[in-house]
């Protein structure tokens, strides 16, 4: 089986059937620091990373579509680490598409606004996540002036180039191709364009603007989808929210239901009607109590599970059975205090989970720069060793 046929068995397979499935063997991505670490403890890349490219970028194990991307075509990490090639984002664009400039600079930081009009501030080698300093949208009248940039027509201009030719290339490919991405959720983006604390307040004080927020990105993503779902075949679509902390889910219940809840179920309708049986959703932290909630709208399954949060794999799959989940490996038994054994043991909850099924293991986020070379390596040899005997 190639990449794609793996990924599509595994994620739709019979919860009850005892056939063998080929497990892909993947991982969600590398920080670039992580690879420039590693090189210095002996990793021989098959390609040297340019210095213009952060730390806090990253390389992802799959297929690029985007060629204009640099930094996905610069190391092909799935061969090199006896990978399969996992989901591919197909490439989009849900910003305004603002020109990106730079507002003051000195001998230490650098502040400009980005493509969505976020003031951010990082040091001047942009080594770390970016502080967002100011956000465009706070009221009805800076988003009546914003939202304009998502209505209707805006969708061609925000296409690959060469069109046609792309659409050709991804007929017969052999890797699977998800649509969604930061901050494609309605959490991700009223957040992302706000800011998290006016977000917030906004939910309570004036529920009638989050709410025409998410009906304009809703009304925007299915044109936009819909356009590009025409012409390729997309195996996966992702809401991408990170919707929650260590301690749980940035918003309640209620506020969930009220707010996300109609809104991926029409995610789920259109997907649906295109033909597409996955719709993941990406959250960082602790998310038990949300997957309920999840589970109600048709999303079909979730990624990375973290473990550092408190997340319980085999509680979660005993709780849900048929929910597609996709990572989490506890990274910290990579880190440079842990050892074999720690790994072998992370390594027995993915062998148990690997027995129910629609699982797909890999690290639980990123691999960081706290896990040592040695470690992966061990970890991977490992992994790939028990997906073969699966």
């Amino acid at each position: 089986m190639n990449s794609r046929e793996k990924f599509l068995n595994t994620m739709l397979m019979d919860t009850g059937s005892e056939n063998r499935i080929n497990i892909p063997k993947v991982e969600f991505g590398f920080w670039v620091g992580t690879l420039r670490r590693w090189a210095s403890q002996g990793l021989d890349l098959p390609l040297s990373i340019p210095d213009t490219i952060s730390d806090v970028d990253v390389i992802h194990a799959n297929k690029v579509i985007n060629k204009n991307n640099n930094i996905e075509k610069s190391i092909d990490l799935s061969s090199f680490f006896n990978l399969d090639d996992y989901l591919t984002k197909f490439p989009t664009d849900y910003s305004p598409m603002f020109d990106k400039k730079i507002i003051n600079k000195d001998d230490e930081y650098i502040f400009y606004k980005d493509e969505y009009g976020v003031l951010n501030k990082n040091d001047l080698n942009v080594s770390s996540p970016p502080l967002e300093i100011d956000h465009p949208v706070k009221d009805w009248n800076s988003w009546n002036e914003y939202k304009q940039y998502y209505l209707s027509g805006s969708i061609k201009k925000r296409l690959p180039l060469n069109w046609g030719e792309l659409v050709l290339s991804l007929k017969d490919r052999d890797f699977p191709i998800r649509l969604g991405g930061l901050p494609a959720g309605f959490l991700g983006f009223p957040r992302q364009i706000m800011g998290l604390t006016n977000y917030m307040i906004m939910l309570h004080d004036d529920p009638k603007l989050i709410h025409d927020i998410c009906d304009t990105f809703l009304n925007f993503i299915i044109e936009y989808y819909g356009v590009i779902c025409t012409d390729v075949k997309v195996d996966c679509l992702l809401i991408w929210e990170d919707m929650a902390g260590k301690t749980g889910s940035m918003i309640s219940p209620a506020h969930f239901r009220e707010f996300l809840s109609p809104r991926y179920k029409s995610i789920v309708n259109f997907a649906c009607e295109m033909g597409i049986d996955i719709v993941l959703t990406d959250s960082d932290g602790f998310v038990e109590d949300i997957i309920p909630l999840i589970i109600e709208t048709g999303v079909t399954g979730m990624y990375p599970f973290e473990r550092a949060a408190g997340n319980d794999l085999l509680k979660i799959r005993e709780n849900f059975p048929a929910f597609q989940i996709l990572g989490g490996f506890d990274k910290r038994v990579l880190f440079k205090d842990s050892n074999y054994k720690r790994i072998d043991e992370e390594l027995g909850i993915t062998k148990k989970l690997l027995e129910k099924g629609r699982f797909i293991p890999h690290v639980d986020h990123h691999v960081s720069q706290d896990c040592t070379l040695e470690n992966f390596l061990y970890y991977r040899e490992r992994l790939n060793e028990i997906i073969d005997s699966n």
